[in-house]
């Protein structure tokens, strides 16, 4: 090898070294340079709340709360139902048979005759009355449901048995279960009252 050859290859690996070095050396800067950029960043502003929907929420547990008797609770009920989706129905178990006591945007047809289904044929509202649990469905018992549109059926539970259920179209699952639950509860105690006022004039 000559002397010329033997330059080359020195000039050559200490090119090799020195790319290595500015390689590493380069990745180490922008590394600490992200780093820093990081730490003097703002820190990201909190999510903005839209607290329309739990002022709706607030505003109807108020009303179940301050309900005086049983019917007022249920329209309470109907009337925060009908606020949250596009279709809302409160129905009551009576003889077999479920029975309408108030509907929101229902058909014409059942604008001057409450619906009267058997059980039997009620379809989610059934088996959230049997099931005691929130049930939804891509079906209705009442009418064919609109594209993308799912029903669910709430049961109302008063002293451990459900007593009818709140149908539902379009609407936010939790938010109710939350009003039925709430509900529910307003009608136990309004039954608790009403069986020891009767007791207690028994007793007169």
């Amino acid at each position: 090898m000559t002397l010329d050859d033997r330059l080359q290859r020195a000039v050559d690996t200490l090119g090799e070294k020195l790319r290595d070095q500015f390689r590493d050396d380069l990745t180490r800067e922008l590394q600490s340079l992200s780093e820093d950029l990081k730490a003097q960043a703002p820190p990201a502003p909190p999510p903005q709340i839209d607290n329309t929907a739990l002022v709706r929420l607030a505003d109807a547990l108020r009303a179940i709360d301050e309900a005086s008797s049983l019917s007022t609770t249920l329209e309470a009920l109907m009337t925060a139902a009908s606020n949250e989706s596009a279709r809302a129905g409160v129905f009551l178990v009576r003889d077999d048979e479920i029975r309408s006591f108030g509907l929101f945007e229902f058909p014409a047809r059942y604008e001057d005759t409450p619906i009267a289904l058997p059980l039997g044929e009620a379809g989610l509202v059934r088996d959230a009355i049997t099931q005691r649990s929130v049930i939804t469905s891509s079906t209705s018992p009442f009418d064919e449901l609109p594209p993308g549109i799912e029903a669910i059926a709430l049961p109302l539970v008063v002293a451990g048995s459900a007593v009818g259920a709140l149908y539902i179209e379009g609407g936010d699952a939790v938010t109710m279960e939350i009003l039925t639950r709430f509900a529910s509860r307003a009608l136990e105690a309004h039954t608790a009252l009403k069986t020891a006022r009767v007791m207690s004039g028994a007793d007169v």
